[in-house]
């Protein structure tokens, strides 16, 4: 007796039941529709947020190219002014070796000078004790 009771097939449920699932599926239909509307808002969402942050990166890509080529020309103009001012060195520093140079001949020219003086008085006053 066991074994027809695990052969038979389950009696077939009342009709109220029956009624029961077919109520029960418009309200899965229901909200099938409703997460396949939300489903697609979010995607449309997801969509704008896309085109935002590429909108947004392409605004900051310009603006760090424009600050880029602005730090070029600084930096270009500040080497020219290095560059200027290195060769204003170079011509302060000659002017100065020449100007101590030419303190060194004068002082040399007045020590010659002194010389030929002192020479030229040696003499006179030698010339002076012969005559005497």
């Amino acid at each position: 007796m066991a074994e027809t009771a695990a052969r038979t097939p389950p009696p077939a449920p009342p009709p109220a039941t029956r009624t029961k699932l077919s109520g029960g599926l418009e309200p899965l239909d229901a909200r099938i529709k409703e997460l396949t509307s939300s489903q697609g808002e979010l995607l449309a969402r997801i969509q704008k947020l896309k085109q935002e942050v590429q909108k947004w990166r392409s605004n900051v890509e310009a603006q760090v190219k424009t600050c880029h080529n602005e730090l070029v020309e600084v930096k270009e103009g500040l080497a020219s002014e290095v560059q200027h001012l290195r060769s204003d060195i170079k011509e302060i520093r000659s002017a100065l070796q020449e100007e101590k140079a030419g303190s060194k001949t004068e002082q040399t020219g007045q020590t010659q000078e002194d010389q030929v003086l002192k020479t030229d008085d040696e003499k006179t006053e030698q010339q002076t004790a012969v005559k005497a």
